[in-house]
């Protein structure tokens, strides 16, 4: 994992997401899901449900072998990987703040008066050790997926909700991570998303009958990553390890 401050990662599900956090914590690391607790829970559900349903899908191989002999391998495969989280992640999750924000001007103005010490989340108690040399970040999930399809999507949109947690990250000596959401069934690949065209100024709007990104909007055009390189570095997520070589 880079050392650099801001990091826009590769889109990741939400088990993955998850297990991202308890793997690269630090108190007091903050977790910002740019929904509602209801839509990301379902999300997630669906997630490991989906996952687990693969996995228990017997092969030609094991489907042709003893009743007994399937048996183990089934039930094995039918509990969801971020289901079986070591004892050390368990005692982690604990300490780690979980806030869910569904709209871009309710983001904002956390931002602007976010602060560690108000946390309802208590510290680790003194003797409990991490065994990594992490430091406090700040991670914002379906931070592209809030801006888009309202009047905040655009150069102008973005640039100042980027500013806002670039500044705060900056005034806490935190990092930050960027991640958006993706589903089993879909392949969001960070290029593409990156490559996808935005109107320069807030309230632009599609002119009718056009589906291309870049010429359905009025006026001006800029790729997402031209914004999003002003500050942060891009990068594929440990779930995307592949991808990276």
């Amino acid at each position: 994992m880079s050392s650099a401050s801001f990091l826009f990662l590769s889109p990741a599900l939400p088990s993955e997401l998850l297990t991202y956090i308890l793997n690269h914590d630090a108190y007091p690391t903050t977790l910002i899901i740019c929904s509602t607790r209801a839509d990301f829970i379902s999300s997630l559900v669906d997630d490991v449900h989906n996952e687990t349903v693969a996995k228990s899908s017997p092969a030609e191989s094991v489907a042709e072998a003893p009743e007994a002999q399937r048996e183990k391998p089934e039930r094995e495969t039918r509990q969801h990987r971020f289901l079986s989280s070591p004892l050390y992640q368990v005692a982690t999750s604990r300490h780690i703040r979980v806030v869910y924000i569904p709209t871009v001007t309710h983001l904002r103005a956390y931002l602007s008066v976010f602060s560690p010490e108000e946390s309802p989340v208590p510290p680790p108690p003194a003797n409990f050790k991490s065994s990594r040399d992490e430091c406090p970040r700040m991670v914002l999930f379906g931070f592209l997926d809030m801006h888009r399809d309202t009047s905040e999507w655009s150069a102008q949109g973005l640039g100042n909700s980027l500013s806002t947690v670039v500044e705060l990250a900056h005034r806490l000596s935190w990092q930050a991570a960027i991640i958006e959401s993706r589903n089993r069934d879909s392949s969001s690949a960070l290029e593409d998303m990156l490559k996808e065209h935005i109107p320069f100024l807030s309230g632009g709007g599609r002119r009718p009958g056009l589906d291309s990104d870049e010429g359905g909007w009025t006026g001006r055009t800029v790729e997402v990553g031209r914004v999003m390189k002003r500050w942060f570095r891009f990068e594929y997520g440990p779930w995307d390890a592949d991808s990276s070589t």
